[in-house]
């Protein structure tokens, strides 16, 4: 089960990329559905001019995933003490 446990918790850094990654080449949900890859793909058009508009998306998938990585290793870090 803690194998199960930090497994879990690391697989959600890969789900939050193939996510991101899929919303971002238009294969994501539709339009009005927010999604962070389709957020950061739409505000690519404006790069030259607004150039920290894909900064907040990207930001928070970059946090997403360090976050469920950092809560991997406090689990087996957890566990080992315990």
């Amino acid at each position: 089960v803690p194998a199960l446990l930090i497994g879990a918790s690391l697989d959600v850094a890969n789900i939050v990329m193939t996510l991101s990654l899929m919303s971002f080449l238009g294969l994501g949900l539709p339009a009005p559905t927010p999604e962070l890859g389709a957020m950061t793909s739409r505000t690519l058009d404006s790069l030259t001019i607004h150039w920290w508009l894909p900064i907040l998306p990207a930001a928070i998938i970059f946090l997403l995933c360090l976050l469920a990585n950092l809560a991997g290793d406090g689990i087996r870090a957890a566990l080992r003490g315990a």
